[in-house]
């Protein structure tokens, strides 16, 4: 049994930082920090599993909490599609701690935050993409099945869209006469030229998501090419939304909240995007009530119960 002191621990655990939140049974918040992380779908359950109990521990610490008075842990993991996935991680979890753990997707503890346990829905866009949501009681997702089949309008999609354009302007403008400004700006932030784009993408482990910022530098600079990119990438993000529209037959004004590092920020694409948005007359777009990290909280607590995925 639990003493008084006792608490949840909440972790959204990404491809580039863990942040740990503890809340007490009241749900208020103790402590929170963010921490290195380890991309599940690389580093595989047993090392992501000790990063992540290391982080847990460190942020106990830090609180001066005792491990003990643990009620229960939550972790949202990047990569985890799978149950099998999800179930390796929570057997090694709680081995670690000695604390009963549930493991969940990141876009499911994303979802419970951003609505506080209630109906809505999240588009996500950081270097994959996914949407979704809970309507009427029931959970629907659109997309999310990875960057070498899907992911439209995500990092890694823009990344690779924009290295399939230079390359084809390496072919039309051998002369290097009317290169644009993408390709010039790739080239002077990567070292990326005609002579070496292989070498980069296909031996040197390249982050391809990592050119995604460029590309929307350059179309706000009024790179045309970059501004053909946000534009599919708008086309891509929309076909998330409009699809779970006519499979949820959600009604006006239903909300929608934005996560990942492409649309979160203000930028030309998450500003088109939204204009998109509102021609539809039955989506609004709205802040995030709270953190994944709190969503994983309400799920360590009960308050958002998961259902199966339509």
């Amino acid at each position: 049994m639990k003493s008084d002191k006792g608490f949840y621990a909440g972790i959204d655990s990404g491809g580039t930082k863990c942040e740990v939140l503890l809340a007490d049974s009241q749900l208020r918040i103790i402590s929170s920090g963010k921490y290195k992380s380890t991309h599940y779908s690389v580093a595989g359950a047993r090392k992501f599993s000790n990063d992540v109990a290391q982080c847990i521990l460190r942020e106990m610490r830090k609180a001066r909490r005792n491990l003990s008075d643990c009620i229960r842990i939550c972790v949202g993991a990047a990569g985890a599609r799978e149950g099998s996935d999800r179930n390796a991680i929570s057997s090694a979890l709680t081995s670690l701690t000695g604390v009963r753990t549930k493991v969940t997707t990141d876009a499911m503890t994303a979802l419970a935050g951003s609505f506080g346990g209630g109906e809505g829905a999240i588009l996500i866009s950081g270097t994959g993409s996914v949407l979704y949501g809970l309507a009427n009681g029931k959970l629907y997702r659109v997309g999310g099945w990875g960057r070498m089949i899907g992911d439209e309008g995500s990092g890694f999609w823009i990344g690779r869209r924009a290295l399939n354009l230079i390359s084809r302007e390496y072919d039309e403008k051998k002369n290097g006469s009317g290169i644009s400004v993408l390709s010039r700006s790739i080239s002077k932030e990567f070292s990326i030229n005609r002579s070496n784009i292989n070498s980069h993408i296909f031996r040197k482990d390249f982050a391809i998501q990592s050119i995604a910022p460029v590309v929307l530098q350059s179309a706000a600079n009024g790179c045309s090419l970059s501004k053909r990119i946000i534009d599919e990438a708008v086309d891509g993000l929309m076909w998330h939304i409009e699809t779970f529209i006519r499979i949820s037959r959600v009604k006006s004004q239903f909300e929608l909240a934005f996560t990942g590092s492409i649309i979160e920020n203000d930028n030309l694409l998450s500003k088109k995007l939204k204009n998109r948005i509102r021609k539809t007359g039955l989506m609004k777009v709205v802040k995030r009530m709270n953190s994944p990290a709190f969503g994983a909280v309400l799920i360590a607590a009960g308050k958002f119960r998961e259902r199966k995925i339509l």
